[in-house]
C-alpha cells in the first residue's frame, strides 16, 4: 500500500504544472460546493423526488492500460485526466402495495488529453415494483446505460468505442404461503456498439425463465432457476467466424443463509450451454458460481469475502470464451457517523479457452492473472451532501505478448442531493 500511495503521490506531482485540467477540476468543484452551501437546506433524502449534481476527477498514469515504455498512437497519451460531471433526478413513490422507482442521470466526460475520447451519456433505470395480492409480486423495469468499453479488452487506442446497453425485465413470484415460490421472468438485451469490437460484438437477447424457491422462518432461502435464451449478434464476420445466430441453456441453484446475527452466506452454482447456430468452433459449456461471506466483526467494521467464477463469450482469433475466477476481500469501517474507510483487494485468473479460427495444435492458452488494491474515504457532513477520495492500483501478468500492465488512479468526487 505504501508503494501506491509513493506511485499516486508522484503522479500528482507530475500533475501539478497541468494548468487547464486544475482550473477544470477547480471551477466544477468551487460550482458543487456553491450549490451546496446555497442549497442543502432544502434537501431530502427522503423526498418522493430529488435531484442530483456531482462531479467526479480521476487521474490515471496509465490510462489506456498499456505495457511498461508503451504509448498510445495519435495525440493521446500514456497518462490522463477525466472530468466527470453529472446531474440527474431520482423518483420513489409508494401507493398502496405498487412502488414506482426512476432514476436518470446525464454525465459529461472531458479527457484533458485524448479528447477524442469526450462523450454525453444518458442513462435511466425504470422501474415497477408490482404486486397484484400480497402473494404475487413481480418487478417490471426498463434499463439504458452507456459507457466506454473497456481497455482491459479493447486495444484500439486511437478510436473512441462506446457500449450502449439497454435491458428490459419482468418478473413475477407467486408464494400464497411464504414457503414454496414459483418464479418467472422475460428479459430482452440490446448491446451496441459504436464502433467494431468482434470479441464482445453487438447483439440481441431474449431470454426466458423459470424456478422455484424454498424460504425458512428466517428468510434464508434456496432456490432454482431454469433460462432459455436465444440471441442475434448485429455484426457478422466470415473469415472470424463470427456468425449470425446463439442460444443458451442455463440452470442456477441459488441459496442464502443467515448464519448468526452478524454474518450471512451467499451461494450460487450453475452450468451454462452456449451453441452458435453457425459454427460450431463458438460452441462452448462450462460451471458458474460465487460463494459472498459477510461478516459485521463490530457496529463499524463489516468485512465481505467473494469467490466467484464467470463465463463470457469472447470471440477471438485463438479462443471463443473466457472463464474468470476472482477472489476479494472488502472491509469497510465506519470510523465516524460520518466518515467511511473502504478497501479492496482482488485477485483473478482469466483464461482464454475454446478454438478460435486461427488456433492451432501450437497456440498456448492465454492466461491473465489479474491484482487489484485501493481504498476510498468517503465523508458525509450531511445526508445530502457526499465527498470521497479514492486510490486504485491494477495490474495484469499475461503469457501473451504486450498485454501486461500496470496502473495507478487517484480520484476526488463530490454530489449534492436536493
Amino acid at each position: 500500500m505504501d508503494r501506491m500511495l509513493h506511485r499516486c503521490k508522484i503522479s500528482f506531482v507530475k500533475h501539478k504544472h497541468n494548468k487547464n485540467a486544475l482550473m477544470k477540476f477547480t471551477l466544477a468543484f468551487s460550482s458543487l460546493l456553491l450549490q451546496i452551501t446555497t442549497t442543502f437546506a432544502y434537501a431530502d433524502g427522503d423526498d418522493t423526488v430529488n435531484f442530483l449534481i456531482g462531479t467526479d476527477y480521476r487521474h490515471y498514469d496509465n490510462l489506456f492500460l498499456l505495457p511498461e515504455g508503451v504509448s498510445p498512437g495519435g495525440s493521446a497519451k500514456r497518462s490522463d485526466n477525466v472530468l466527470a460531471t453529472n446531474f440527474g433526478i431520482n423518483l420513489n413513490k409508494k401507493y398502496g402495495l405498487q412502488t414506482f422507482k426512476f432514476d436518470y442521470s446525464h454525465i459529461d466526460n472531458k479527457y484533458d488529453n485524448a479528447d477524442f475520447l469526450n462523450f454525453n451519456s444518458n442513462n435511466y433505470n425504470a422501474a415497477w415494483l408490482w404486486a397484484l395480492t400480497p402473494s404475487l409480486t413481480g418487478y417490471l423495469s426498463s434499463q439504458r446505460k452507456v459507457d466506454l468499453i473497456p481497455f482491459i479488452d479493447n486495444r484500439n487506442s486511437n478510436t473512441q468505442n462506446v457500449r450502449t446497453l439497454e435491458l428490459q425485465l419482468f418478473t413475477f413470484d407467486w408464494s400464497p404461503h411464504n414457503v414454496w415460490h414459483l418464479l418467472g421472468g422475460y428479459t430482452k438485451v440490446n448491446s451496441v456498439n459504436s464502433q467494431t469490437f468482434l470479441q464482445e460484438t453487438s447483439f440481441k437477447l431474449d431470454a426466458f425463465d423459470v424456478g422455484v424457491k424454498y424460504t425458512l422462518p428466517s428468510d434464508s432461502f434456496i432456490a432454482l432457476k431454469l433460462r432459455t435464451s436465444n440471441g442475434e449478434n448485429q455484426e457478422i464476420n466470415i473469415s472470424n467466424q463470427v456468425g449470425k445466430g446463439f442460444s443458451e441453456n442455463e440452470a442456477e441453484l441459488s441459496a442464502f443463509w443467515k448464519l448468526t446475527g452478524k454474518s450471512s452466506l451467499k451461494a450460487n452454482l450453475g452450468h451454462n450451454i452456449h451453441s452458435d447456430d453457425e459454427y460450431n468452433l463458438r460452441d462452448f459449456s462450462g460451471y458458474f458460481g460465487g460463494v459472498n461471506y459477510s461478516w459485521d466483526a463490530s457496529e463499524k467494521l463489516n468485512i465481505s469475502a467473494n469467490l466467484t467464477r464467470k463465463l463470457s463469450s469472447y470471440q477471438d482469433v485463438t479462443s471463443s470464451y473466457t472463464v474468470n475466477d476472482e477472489l476479494s476481500i472488502r472491509p469497510t469501517w465506519a470510523l465516524t457517523s460520518k466518515v467511511v474507510i473502504g478497501g479492496s483487494l482482488l485477485a483473478s485468473k482469466r483464461k482464454f479457452l475454446g478454438d478460435g479460427p486461427s488456433a492451432s495444435a501450437t497456440t498456448s492458452t492465454r492466461i491473465d492473472d489479474g491484482f487489484t488494491y485501493g481504498m476510498n474515504v468517503t465523508w458525509m457532513p450531511r445526508s445530502t451532501m457526499q465527498f470521497g477520495v479514492t486510490l486504485q492500483h491494477d495490474e495484469r501478468d499475461s503469457n501473451f505478448a504486450d498485454r501486461d500492465f500496470s496502473s495507478n488512479t487517484v480520484g476526488l468526487n463530490g454530489q449534492l442531493t436536493f
